[in-house]
């Protein structure tokens, strides 16, 4: 599984209206069906941005099919036109635990 992670600062003058973009934005994504989170700061580690955006695809090849659907190409645009400065990253998450995958967990593993 693959996350695409965005962290945005958005321009001043959005500032006061991100919980809004937020809504639109998550409102935006489930029209699109596409599985993403969206949020707003939550505590001071986060403040420097104005909101993340979190997009969960099955593979690299199924992120980059996603982010070259003309819906969610409108959606980034969308957001990136508000912002000042915006991060994006790509992370691997592998795949989902099944029940009984505890490999991780042994007393033995690399972590120790």
């Amino acid at each position: 599984m693959i996350q695409r992670f965005v962290l945005v600062k958005l321009q001043d003058a959005y500032v006061e209206h991100r919980a809004s973009l937020v809504v639109r934005v998550r409102t935006l994504f489930a029209a699109a069906g596409v599985a993403a989170l969206v949020g707003l700061p939550a505590d001071e580690s986060a403040v420097k941005w104005d909101l993340s955006i979190a997009v969960t695809a099955a593979s690299l090849e199924a992120w980059h099919a996603l982010s070259q659907m003309a819906s969610v190409e409108a959606i980034f645009a969308e957001v990136s036109a508000h912002a000042k400065v915006e991060k994006q990253w790509t992370f691997d998450i592998g795949s989902p635990l099944s029940d009984g995958d505890t490999d991780a967990l042994d007393a033995d593993n690399e972590l120790g």
